[in-house]
């Protein structure tokens, strides 16, 4: 395969590497976020506040059964890439396959699921009223879309497994395009309401799945599956199980602490709720440069892993430090300065804008854990080390509920703005001690692929 296809991590320049695997995971990430954004500016500019504030909280609770899909896509990326590491194509394919029976019963789950729980979810949220039916609404569509978010999900991440980071990001920019346009058209053409921004990002989502799944059988013969490849390996879906399910259940529980604090949140009233949602959005922009470099690191650590080259992945580590330093140190200061125009671009509420502006130069301040906190994840994960994941996970749900319902009880409304801080450190300490005792490289070197 041509390297423009696959990347062998293996060998070659790691910072150098990771570098040019994490860049277009980045900008492909960038536009999500960019059609996220498009999504809150159309709701709030041709909607208002109300529908604003129920689309941010229909976003904290539709993350709780996404975590899982994400789960399970990230398992798939961590046995391909182990056995590309190890160049074992046969088991890649077959890996693919079971994947793919993995995924589609977790979407049929995780699709009912989602639609029969919308409305205890938002009151357990405690959803006013009046916000109530438009973000049952949103919630609605977005989990009957759950096949479409699947089938993005499973197709990049096979694709990143094996190095190749920017097809994705290709059919990614060609939906977000997409996204921003059915936006204005199911919003402000088509009063659809809320709805109408979840319609469209169900359409985005199951276009740019598609172009890649096409890609990826077309494209790469290592894939292509005959008829006698469809029975599924019992193993092998045990081991992407074995690796996605701690994912999406460490996923989970940290959302439910998210959705703890986004129900403290709540109590504020709606204008509380729409500064919160805006922010949330500002630091999930940040997040992005964390999660692209995790990614690099937990394909460059998955392959590494196959191959048994351990002094390589502590390379691997060193050098996403590294780049978080440099991500931080230009994305916080921007942040910090740019904290008002950024809320004025969201609302015109000065209330809303002072909560927000607050809550941004205070997060800033912290994130260079948060993305050291998802290094940790990545490295732990892909070599084997998951149930640690889960604890990490567990740590940031005791730490941000608890500081949740203790903060504003010490502070006021600005306890709320040191929770989740407070939360990226301890997580990211119980992630340093668990990498730096060495436990991870023996799991891996007892790890048996098939």
């Amino acid at each position: 395969m041509s390297k423009e296809k696959v990347m062998d991590m293996t060998q070659g320049p790691v910072l150098k590497q990771m570098s040019a695997f994490a860049l277009p995971v980045l900008l492909g990430m960038l536009c999500q976020r960019i059609y996220n954004f498009a999504d809150t500016y159309i709701v709030g500019r041709y909607l208002g506040d109300e529908a604003l504030a129920a689309v941010s909280i229909a976003g904290t609770a539709m993350y709780l059964l996404f975590s899982i899909m994400m789960g399970v896509t990230t398992g798939i990326s961590v046995v391909i890439s182990q056995f590309y590491g190890a160049h074992k194509e046969q088991e890649i394919r077959q890996t693919f396959v079971a994947g793919i029976y993995v995924a589609a019963g977790t979407t049929i789950i995780m699709t009912a699921l989602g639609i029969s729980t919308v409305h205890p979810l938002l009151k357990a949220l405690q959803t006013s009223d009046e916000l109530l039916p438009a973000a049952s609404s949103y919630l609605v569509i977005i989990y009957a879309g759950c096949a479409a978010t699947m089938l993005y999900n499973f197709g990049s991440s096979v694709l990143r497994a094996l190095g190749n980071s920017v097809v994705p990001l290709i059919f990614l920019m060609l939906s977000s395009v997409l996204n921003v346009f059915l936006d204005i058209v199911f919003v402000a053409w088509i009063p659809m309401g809320a709805a109408g921004a979840a319609f469209a990002t169900v359409l985005a989502q199951l276009i740019s799945g598609i172009l890649c799944i096409i890609y990826a059988l077309k494209i790469i013969p290592f894939l292509r599956v005959d008829r006698k490849d469809w029975k599924m390996d019992r193993y092998l879906a045990g081991q992407v199980l074995r690796y996605g399910l701690p994912t999406g259940l460490q996923m989970s529980i940290i959302s439910i602490s998210d959705m703890t604090l986004q129900a403290v949140v709540n109590t504020y009233g709606t204008t509380m709720v729409v500064a919160y949602g805006v922010c949330l959005k500002v630091e999930g922009l940040g997040f992005q440069l964390a999660d692209a470099i995790g990614s690099a690191l937990g394909t460059f650590t998955g392959q590494n892993v196959g191959a048994k080259d351990y002094g390589r992945v502590k390379k691997g580590v060193r050098s996403a430090y590294l780049m978080n330093v440099i991500c931080y140190g230009i994305f916080c200061p921007l942040v910090f300065v740019f904290a008002r125009p950024i809320m004025e671009a969201f609302t015109q509420t000065p209330e809303a804008i002072q909560f927000g502006v607050e809550y941004m130069r205070v997060f800033t301040l912290f994130f260079l854990a948060g993305g050291i906190l998802v290094v940790y994840h990545n490295i732990l994960r892909a070599s084997g080390d998951v149930a640690v994941t889960v604890l990490m996970g567990v740590s940031e749900v005791v730490t941000r509920i608890g500081c949740a319902l203790l903060f504003p009880q010490l502070w006021g409304y600005r306890g709320l703005w040191l929770v989740s801080p407070i939360t990226w450190i301890c997580a990211m300490l119980v992630g340093a001690v668990r990498y730096y005792s060495g436990t991870w490289k023996k799991k891996a070197e007892n790890m048996h692929l098939k």
